[in-house]
C-alpha cells in the first residue's frame, strides 16, 4: 500500500515527450489496487458492525427479559420465605408490585396486558 507521504512526495521522471507513460501507469495502477483493497475492508467492516448490532440488540432484548424474571423470582422467594403471607403489610406490597410494574415497563411489557 501507498502512504500518503509517498503519494505526495512522488516526483515522475520526465523525458523529451514528457512524462515516462508506463511509470506513470504502472504508478497508478498500483494506486487503484490500494482503493480497492480498502474499499473491501470498508465493506467487510460495515458488515461486521451491522452483525455486531443485531446481535448487541438480541442480547439486550435478553438482558431485560431475565431481568424481569429476576425480579418476579425475587417477589415469589420473599413472599414463600416469609412463614406468615399476612404478615406482609400493605406498603410493603405496594412496594413489590411498584417493582415488578417497573421492571415490566422497562422491559417495554405493559403490566395491563398481562
Amino acid at each position: 500500500m501507498h502512504s500518503v507521504d509517498e503519494l505526495v512526495e512522488h516526483v515522475f521522471k520526465g523525458n523529451e515527450n514528457g512524462y515516462d507513460a508506463l511509470e506513470v501507469d504502472t504508478y497508478l495502477d498500483g494506486i487503484v489496487q490500494d482503493y480497492y483493497a480498502m474499499n473491501e475492508y470498508y465493506e467487510k467492516s460495515d458488515a461486521r458492525i451491522k452483525e455486531l448490532e443485531k446481535e448487541n440488540k438480541s442480547l439486550k432484548e435478553a438482558k431485560d427479559k431475565f431481568e424481569v424474571e429476576n425480579t418476579i423470582l425475587s417477589e415469589k422467594v420473599k413472599i414463600s420465605s416469609s412463614s406468615d403471607g399476612s404478615s406482609a403489610n400493605n406498603l410493603d406490597l405496594l412496594k413489590r408490585i411498584s417493582a415488578l410494574e417497573g421492571a415490566l415497563y422497562k422491559a417495554g411489557i405493559d403490566p395491563s396486558k398481562i
